[in-house]
């Protein structure tokens, strides 16, 4: 299972994956197998059109041309983001929109993800010095953008800080609060966070 790939839609997920059987027992929804880039319009269309069936799980061997196919069905965004830890262990959330987040943001023009990640982070936090480690995961999500369906890829890093700035949220991004917390008192946020980001805590072996 860990080379699946969800696709969250609010509540609910799209799972691209290279074994169908492993989420038969553990999991209710539509399961079925990639054919062709016109069965996977279907499949997204029928999805989009009903809220009877909660998630669709599609199998396939080639999951990233899977998702590059995916991708052509929305307008497709590309973003960066942080997990960033500081020296006595704590991690880094910003809240916004009434839920705790992780910084991160959209990637500028000719910009490289890691480049992008470092940037978003200190802009939203407002602190400098922040060091790049490794890459964690890539999440994708969707948002009604007017007229438009917008399919967000965000990739994630691990970040470390050995500062003591004082947290700036930024407000023009409409970040009212950014914290540091342990490690212990990040369960207190899970009921009050996004998918994606329980998947990057997930990944990055934090929950």
């Amino acid at each position: 299972m860990s080379n699946d790939v969800s696709i969250f839609f609010d509540k609910r997920k799209i799972v691209l994956t290279e074994n169908l059987e492993s989420h038969f027992y553990s999991n209710n929804g539509l399961f079925t197998r990639y054919d062709s880039p016109r069965e996977l319009s279907k499949i997204l269309e029928f999805f989009q059109s009903t809220a009877l069936v909660q998630d669709v799980f599609i199998s396939g061997r080639d999951i990233p041309t899977m998702i590059d196919e995916f991708s052509c069905m929305f307008r497709f965004i590309e973003a960066a983001g942080g997990l960033v830890q500081n020296t006595n262990g704590d991690y880094l959330f910003i809240y916004r929109y009434n839920k705790w987040d992780l910084p991160k943001g959209k990637l500028e023009l000719n910009e490289e993800n890691g480049i992008a990640a470092l940037r978003e982070v200190s802009e939203e936090t407002g602190i400098s010095g922040i060091k790049l480690l490794d890459h964690i995961t890539d999440t994708f999500h969707t948002y009604k953008l007017g007229n438009a369906t917008i399919l967000k890829k965000t990739s994630w890093y691990s970040m470390s800080y050995n500062g003591n700035e004082p947290l700036i949220p930024q407000e023009s991004e409409n970040i009212s609060i950014a914290k540091w917390f342990s490690k212990d008192q990040i369960q207190e946020l899970m009921d009050n966070t996004y998918d994606t980001i329980r998947e990057v805590l997930s990944k990055a072996k934090i929950s």
